[in-house]
């Protein structure tokens, strides 16, 4: 078995508050920008709070917003623990690689596909650019992470890397 400096559970944890982290702030910047800050989380947060009912765009909800960034990092902590698990199968058996790029397609679409299903009226405000981007960018960080913490998976991948 390989030695690791991290628990299984602690490289999750990290690298699903570092995602989160660069997601969060990246829609930050979007609504900054936009000159309505937290309204992404605002809209999702009432989207799960009252589901059905449509959102008001500004101001921002707090609770709305608090509640969302709860759901918002859980979520990310689950993914870092399954991508976590993932990396760590990678680093022992070659074909666990493409699991990991199936995870990070799916990741890439489910977000977005989940607005525009549920929410038409909330759609416009996540163009899929700046999902895409946001999804992009959190894979960067914590693939980056995990690029950090395996150096087997490096070597492997730069050996083989889809497995064989």
């Amino acid at each position: 078995m390989l030695n690791h400096h991290h628990s299984l559970t602690g490289e999750g944890l990290d690298a699903g508050l570092l995602g989160g982290s660069a997601v969060a702030l990246w829609f930050l910047l979007k609504d900054s920008l936009a000159g309505r800050p937290l309204l992404t989380p605002s809209l999702l947060g009432q989207l799960l709070i009252l589901p059905g009912h449509a959102p008001t765009i500004w101001p921002a909800d707090f609770g709305a917003v608090v509640t969302y960034t709860v759901v918002h990092f859980l979520a990310f902590v689950v993914f870092g623990l399954l991508a976590s698990w993932l990396v760590r199968l990678a680093d022992l058996h070659s074909m666990a690689r493409f699991a990991l790029v199936i995870l990070f397609v799916v990741f890439e679409v489910a977000f977005y596909v989940l607005i525009q299903t549920i929410a038409d009226s909330v759609g416009k405000y996540f163009p899929l650019f700046w999902v895409l981007t946001g999804n992009l960018l959190a894979t960067a960080v914590m693939g980056r992470y995990f690029w950090q913490k395996h150096p087997a998976l490096r070597r492997g991948l730069i050996r083989e890397p889809l497995g064989t």
